[in-house]
């Protein structure tokens, strides 16, 4: 049986270390790597958008033009003064409920986007409160779409924006999230 004294241990384990990171060290800078050229994702045309669900539809119009998500409440109904019921109401299960009994969900869900931006927790400002129309169609774009809007499609929303009174944030916002582009991702 062989004995190590532990003060002798020490320095011969450290000697061992440093020898090996001395080589490793060395390995490294004489190790070149050639890689070829790539490119990341897709090309965005070449991607075929998926639907979102129609939950995710609700939720994303919930949190992107209300700021909040869909909740639960109950609705407490009296008669005479005296309380004659309760009804719990959760958001997304009803409106979940409607898209999902029908067919094609595409006309309610353009509905459910007129009835967001005309919501009364919507902030969406007054035309007159818009200073640069052209900025803030950007801006939406930016937002509602997570892109920069195209020069031609930039410029036909500030034409209708210019000609029309009708034409106001909240055209533009539900035009938007009505589209099938915000509906898919």
């Amino acid at each position: 049986m062989t004995h190590t004294n532990p003060s002798t241990r020490a320095p011969r384990l450290a000697l061992v270390l440093a020898l090996g990171l001395a080589t490793a060290l060395t390995a490294c800078g004489e190790t070149t790597y050639v890689f070829d050229d790539t490119e990341l994702g897709e090309d965005d045309s070449a991607r075929t958008p998926r639907e979102r669900s129609n939950s995710q539809y609700i939720r994303s119009m919930y949190t992107d033009v209300l700021g909040r998500a869909p909740t639960s409440y109950d609705i407490n109904v009296s008669f005479n003064g005296q309380p004659a019921g309760t009804f719990p109401v959760d958001e997304q299960d009803q409106l979940m409920a409607v898209l999902d009994s029908i067919g094609d969900p595409t006309p309610m869900r353009a509905l459910f986007a007129v009835a967001i931006v005309e919501h009364a927790e919507s902030t969406i400002p007054d035309k007159s409160d818009v200073t640069d129309p052209t900025e803030f169609i950007a801006e939406q774009f930016r937002l509602y779409l997570g892109r920069e809007a195209g020069a031609y499609e930039l410029s036909a929303f500030v034409d209708e924006w210019n000609a029309s009174d009708a034409v106001n944030p909240k055209t533009i916002i539900r035009a938007l999230i009505a589209s099938r582009e915000y509906q898919s991702f």
